[in-house]
């Protein structure tokens, strides 16, 4: 058996609630379980970041609170600023406060990563998923 550590985090009490009462209904018999899946998966989708060359096609998804000060126009700008990547964008209401931004890109790896990297770190941002495919 793998050797374990325990760790501890600060999470909003809504996300806890709402991961337990999913994993709970995913058939999870615990926390712990659930985690160690959410973290296995994260570093199976994430892997490509340090590992992926050349030209990728595909799309990034960014969740939003358009109420945050300044998101907006730092998500616009930051498309803006990468033109050799970014080919299109489409924007969709989720709810009253919370917006979806499709972009479209097909471009080097690295300014990819760079692109998805710098949309993830901006206030506002709730969730980011970076999509790629064959070429």
């Amino acid at each position: 058996m793998a050797e374990k550590e325990r760790v501890s985090l600060s999470i909003s009490k809504d996300l806890v609630r709402e991961f337990d009462e999913l994993s709970k209904s995913l058939g999870h018999p615990n926390r712990s379980k659930a985690v160690s899946e959410a973290m296995r998966e994260f570093l199976a989708n994430k892997r490509w970041d340090l590992t992926e060359k050349g030209t990728v096609p595909g799309v990034i998804l960014v969740t939003y609170d358009h109420h945050s000060r300044g998101v907006n126009k730092a998500l616009t700008e930051l498309q803006h600023d990468f033109p050799d990547v970014v080919n299109a964008t489409m924007h969709i209401h989720l709810s009253k406060h919370t917006c979806l931004e499709v972009i479209a890109f097909k471009g080097e790896a690295e300014r990819v990563r760079s692109l998805a990297k710098t949309l993830q770190s901006q206030k506002g941002v709730l969730n980011l998923k970076l999509l790629t495919s064959p070429a």
